[in-house]
């Protein structure tokens, strides 16, 4: 084989490893729906104290939508053992995400344009970091499963 195709046939290997991973993860908008609820129950909680814990009924119908959305799908081989999971990106960004959290809480909104405000520097600022750790672990999937052989 030449290097050329040898290179296509590598890529096109890679691109279909990324498929797949992407594949048996979580639908996209479940993704976008948690960290938008989050953002919303997190704001409120510190507002509105007694009258929020209400909120926290609205993952009841983002878990069943989860477990339907994962019923026909494969199950992702467990990572625990995998070095590239546990260091690097995934890590930072998860860390970088509850630095976010705890600062967030520094910042007490009463007001409406306040509350507002802090939901949407919450939901992009967590929807970033979100998407990065989600991005990074499907990565150290691909590698993970690129280093094992059959």
């Amino acid at each position: 084989m030449d290097k050329e195709r040898a290179t296509k046939l590598l890529q096109s290997v890679e691109q279909d490893s990324l498929q797949m991973v992407k594949d048996s993860s979580g639908p996209r908008g479940l993704l976008t729906a948690v960290v938008a609820v989050s953002a919303v129950a997190f704001t409120l909680f510190q507002a509105y104290p007694p009258q929020a814990y209400w909120l926290a009924l609205l993952y009841v119908p983002l878990i069943l939508w989860y477990v339907f959305a994962q019923r026909g799908r494969a199950k992702p081989r467990a990572m625990i053992n995998s070095p590239g999971v546990l260091a690097g990106a995934y890590t930072g960004y998860f860390f970088l995400a509850l630095l976010l959290t705890n600062c967030l809480r520094f910042w007490e909104a009463a007001r409406l344009e306040e509350i507002l405000a802090k939901v949407l520097v919450t939901f992009i600022s967590g929807m970033f970091l979100v998407t990065k750790t989600q991005t990074a672990y499907n990565r150290a999937r691909v590698e993970d499963g690129n280093d094992h052989t059959l």
